[in-house]
């Protein structure tokens, strides 16, 4: 038996599968990224510097990969259906 053997899918561990977690991560990662840049017009922020953009784009996707992987945990199991 190889270390791979030992480990089950991440779908199979009742968890969600991991596509499903990088796509809601990238998804909210725009989204945080896009109400930061947002919020930098709203506070009359002409230019930023390349910094900056990276700055807003780093802190964006460790905030979306956060929420991604609490939001994650939360779904009911794949292949799930509610009653009815």
């Amino acid at each position: 038996m190889t270390p791979a053997d030992r480990l089950a899918p991440p779908a199979a561990r009742g968890g969600q599968p991991r596509w499903l977690v990088v796509l809601l991560a990238a998804g909210l990662s725009l989204l945080v990224a896009a109400l930061l840049l947002f919020l930098l017009g709203l506070l009359q922020v002409v230019r930023i510097g390349s910094a900056g953009l990276l700055l807003v784009l780093v802190v964006a996707a460790v905030a979306g990969g956060y929420a991604a992987r609490a939001l994650a945990a939360r779904l009911p199991p794949p292949g799930w259906r509610p009653p009815g």
